[in-house]
């Protein structure tokens, strides 16, 4: 293994442009900025490319592909990355990823759906390097682990990688056309109704609903993914490019987050827009924070986050270590809570990952009839959205997030989505206003590429 500190330099994409023309290049996006204080949430960045181990699980089934070829694999997509991942140990607990595997899950991973999905269920990439930046700290890591045993770049190649001069980066994106939405306020309102339906009756208590937007684009999504971090500035955003498609997270929610056996998940539910006016916004964030609405659906989400836990957690060690905190991002004020336990000595990151996926927080309870429920009324597909961008890294650590805000941009389409909890006191007007500000940080970065119809 080779380790080597390299300069710090507080903006990431700096480091990510050096290595977006290889294959399969990743960016999990701390989206420190130096206006932002620093904080152990929006702590890491971590950039890689050229997996030497890529598998992808579509309707076709799960493959692996490396450096022998293509393979049809026929056990669960999560059980697989765990038996490439325990080839691959290292006892190393100084930062949270030294390399290891990184990509995401689509939120249909685990259904049955018969809808049409955009990309493939999950795509995993095995990374043997990565550039690991710490904003608390200022310092920037260089590492390299030697598993691959046919790499594109040598030590010595991969350190002149980083120390040479960007490649030319494209300046070209543009918005074209008008956002089309799935749903409009009559349609939604008629979902809205069933839901309503099925809480009354006691089938649920709380169902997440989302709706569907697209548009038309031409040109580079890195480039809107620039100005989109800039806007949006949450600790779990993402930019994630494949072969033919590009995932954009701009999620603010941690999914479940591993360290040393040490367990964290920090579901938000209970959501006001910012309001540009200081006094309306401190009311806002005032409202939200005595809400006893808000209170009872995140307490739910918390509750069911608990159970899930502790299926693979130490009994006694699930604690509720923050209640009902209000958080401010540039759009909305949201509701957290932070829950934290201990993994059981039988168990691991991947079992906890798979047994509590798909998250409550964009599900509903319980779990398994909000899933049908969703499945039934929603006409889209999900896809990456309410899924998780995630890492296992080869030192038994692992983070992942809820891909809320997140998108994919494939064939010249944006695609995103939105979404809100709904429960017995909701209302239709005030749930789709709610789903349009969670969605307004992708709103203002496309008009922003629209009005100016130029790149940043």
């Amino acid at each position: 293994m080779h380790i080597v500190e390299i300069p710090y330099i507080n903006d990431s994409s700096f480091y990510y442009e050096k290595i977006r023309h290889l294959r399969w290049p990743v960016f999990l996006d701390s989206s420190y900025q130096k206006d932002r204080a620093k904080s152990e949430i929006a702590r890491y960045d971590i950039i890689a490319a050229e997996p030497f181990i890529r598998v992808t699980s579509g309707k076709s089934g799960t493959y692996i592909e490396d450096s022998e070829g293509r393979r049809l694999q026929n056990k669960i997509p999560i059980k697989i990355i765990e038996e490439i991942m325990e080839k691959y140990s290292i006892q190393n607990q100084k930062l949270p990823f030294i390399g290891g595997a990184i990509g995401y899950l689509s939120y249909d991973l685990k259904n049955n759906t018969k809808k049409n999905s955009l990309i493939p269920k999950m795509i995993i990439g095995i990374y043997d390097w990565t550039v690991v930046i710490d904003h608390l700290k200022s310092k920037a890591w260089l590492i390299q682990n030697n598993f691959d045993k046919k790499p594109s770049f040598c030590w010595s190649s991969l350190q002149e990688l980083f120390n040479t001069p960007t490649k030319n980066i494209s300046k070209n994106f543009a918005v074209i056309g008008d956002v089309d939405a799935n749903l409009n306020l009559y349609s939604y309102r008629k979902k809205f109704t069933k839901v309503s339906s099925y809480i009354k009756e006691g089938d649920c208590y709380q169902v997440n609903l989302s709706q569907k937007y697209k548009v038309s684009t031409s040109g580079d999504s890195w480039i809107f993914y620039k100005k989109f971090r800039v806007m949006n500035k949450s600790p779990y955003m993402a930019y994630l490019s494949y072969d033919d498609f590009e995932i954009m997270s701009g999620s603010p929610e941690q999914f479940i987050q591993s360290r040393n056996k040490n367990i964290t998940t920090r579901p938000i539910k209970g959501t006001r827009a910012r309001d540009n006016d200081p006094v309306k916004d401190k009311a806002n964030l005032k409202e939200l924070s005595l809400s006893l609405k808000d209170q009872a659906e995140n307490l739910m989400i918390v509750d069911l986050l608990r159970n899930d836990l502790a299926i693979n957690c130490e009994l006694g060690s699930i604690k509720v270590d923050e209640l009902f905190t209000v958080e401010s991002y540039p759009n909305v004020h949201h509701l957290v809570s932070s829950i934290t336990a201990t993994l059981k000595n039988n168990s691991n990151n991947y079992k906890l990952l798979n047994d509590a996926f798909p998250g409550g927080s964009i599900t509903g309870t319980p779990k398994s009839r909000a899933i049908e429920i969703i499945d039934e009324l929603e006409e889209h597909s999900r896809d990456v959205y309410c899924g998780s961008v995630i890492y296992f890294s080869f030192n038994q650590m692992m983070d992942s997030n809820i891909a809320i805000r997140s998108m994919i941009h494939q064939d010249h389409i944006l695609h995103f989505y939105s979404g809100g909890g709904l429960t017995v006191d909701s209302t239709a007007t005030s749930e789709y206003q709610e789903i349009k500000d969670k969605a307004q940080n992708i709103i203002n970065t496309i008009n922003f590429f629209k009005d100016s119809n130029a790149a940043n």
